[in-house]
């Protein structure tokens, strides 16, 4: 499996994770975690280059 991502758009992936999670917001309520991890795990390594965190 190859990381398609640079450290740098993971980080700022993580960062927006952060600041949701100290805010208790989210722009996805209705998702579950597992679809909130296989979206982040398919753009990391490049299956979708949909943005896991889409305003």
């Amino acid at each position: 499996m190859n990381i398609v991502r640079t450290e740098q758009e993971i980080y700022e992936v993580l960062d927006e994770c952060l600041n949701c999670e100290n805010t208790s917001t989210s722009i996805y309520p209705g998702m579950s975690y597992e679809q909130g991890v296989k979206a982040a795990i398919e753009w990391i390594i490049g299956d979708t280059n949909e943005h896991p965190i889409n305003e």
